[in-house]
């Protein structure tokens, strides 16, 4: 595993978990009507998220990174739900 892959993963993991705390981000969901799983779940929203980002330059490895980010998200975000 190189250094660019493990960036792309930490970056996302720590990305969506921010954007998800945000106000503005639920209230544009409620706004079109898209406070459901995949846009709603940090882990749903992590996985496809980075799965969409990196499937035409890693291929099937997209799938590891992807769900590697995903479980690293929601660890980050238990973390935040702490403090």
């Amino acid at each position: 595993m190189n250094f660019e892959i493990i960036k792309t993963i930490v970056g996302f993991a720590c990305l969506v978990p921010i954007v998800h705390s945000f106000d503005y981000y639920k209230s544009t969901l409620k706004y079109f009507g898209l406070d459901m799983k995949p846009f709603s779940c940090i882990l749903c929203s992590t996985f496809w998220l980075t799965f969409g980002f990196n499937v035409i330059p890693h291929g099937f490895d997209a799938i590891f990174i992807a769900s590697v980010a995903a479980i690293l998200a929601e660890l980050i975000d238990i973390q935040i739900h702490k403090l």
